[in-house]
């Protein structure tokens, strides 16, 4: 939290990382609709228990939090009919404490799986979360993670999520069901993470991109 330059420190220390150990693997592993789905019940207790300024954030919070918000909605706005739902987890949309609020808890259980798991790295942004270690040691990492995220609420996608290691060898790792295989290489935080023709096509791509918007 709150780390300058915290974006690009991650890809280029996942890059070194990788570049010292060959065989390691990467895990993408996706959230489901993670900022609307967290626990505010949870998110009252980290703020409570946080040290230094965090905890005189309580108050405020939860002023605007405690109580369930409603939230209306209809399929165009020419229409008289408004259907009318009711907030009772996960971040506002539109404020600017909830980034925040969120890589609180998300913290939390990435703090407590890295405790357990210390062969492993865990470079995340935002809900973008990234498991990083030897072939043996990531999946009892990614369970770990999966259930401390599931005590906040939080659930793992694994449609969205994916595995990548620059040696290939990915053979051994027992995956759940959905989980993408890249051959190639990863985009984190959309920088490409791979071998060079991948980044070269990446690069390639976004020239393109560049150049028809230019016409």
């Amino acid at each position: 939290m709150a780390t300058r330059g915290g974006c690009e420190t991650i890809i280029h220390g996942l890059c070194a990382t990788l570049d010292l150990h060959p065989d390691w693997v990467v895990l993408q592993v996706d959230i489901q609709n993670a900022f609307n789905t967290i626990s505010l019940e949870a998110l009252f207790r980290e703020l409570r228990a946080a040290k230094g300024s965090l905890d005189q954030l309580f108050p405020f919070v939860h002023s605007f939090y405690a109580r369930r918000s409603p939230l209306y909605f209809s399929h165009c706005s020419c229409e008289d009919e408004v259907n009318l739902f009711s907030s009772e987890s996960g971040t506002r949309q539109g404020d600017p404490l909830g980034g925040a609020l969120f890589a609180l808890e998300h913290l939390c259980a990435l703090r407590t799986t890295a405790l357990e798991h210390p062969l492993c790295l865990f470079p995340s942004l935002a809900d973008d979360t990234h498991i990083v270690g030897p072939l043996e040691a990531v999946m009892p990492a990614f369970h770990s993670l999966e259930g401390h995220l599931s005590a906040v609420s939080l659930t793992i996608q694994p449609t969205k999520c994916a595995a990548w290691s620059p040696s290939g060898l990915l053979s051994r790792l027992s995956l759940p069901l959905g989980f993408s295989l890249p051959s190639t290489g990863l985009r984190v935080f959309g920088a490409p993470i791979g071998s060079d023709s991948f980044q070269a096509s990446f690069v390639r791509d976004a020239l393109e991109i560049d150049v028809s918007t230019v016409h």
